[in-house]
């Protein structure tokens, strides 16, 4: 293998935007129900580098998780409009996690990256 087959292949990463729907379990705050809701959104396609660094020791008031889901979501029909790190911190639990996994679906990491 040389590195022209490996890019072939897509073994390097060229950070594109990937268009997923993802069902999310809203639960309603008057009624305390769940609805299911169904979302586009747009998720970046992330390098192992990047991964990396988005998990590496960061001095912040928000979490890791935050900062990954601000670099890898957003929104609007093209996907021009980011998820800001303050907006991703202040997520209903739920909807940040099922954006968590469409994250990890679309970078084929499967869970979030461990710290070292």
């Amino acid at each position: 293998m040389n590195i022209n087959q490996l890019k072939a292949l897509g073994g390097i990463v060229d950070s594109q935007r990937v268009r997923k729907e993802v069902l999310w379990n809203r639960p309603d705050p008057q009624s305390g129900e769940v609805q299911a809701q169904s979302l586009v959104v747009h998720v970046r396609r992330h390098s192992f580098g990047v991964i990396e660094r988005l998990f590496a020791e960061q001095e912040s008031s928000h979490s890791r998780n935050a900062h990954y889901l601000a670099a890898s979501i957003s929104l609007g029909e093209e996907g021009e409009e980011p998820l800001s790190v303050e907006d991703a911190f202040n997520l209903e639990p739920s909807l940040g996690f099922v954006l968590l996994n469409a994250i990890n679906e679309v970078n084929g990491t499967g869970n979030t990256p461990a710290k070292n």
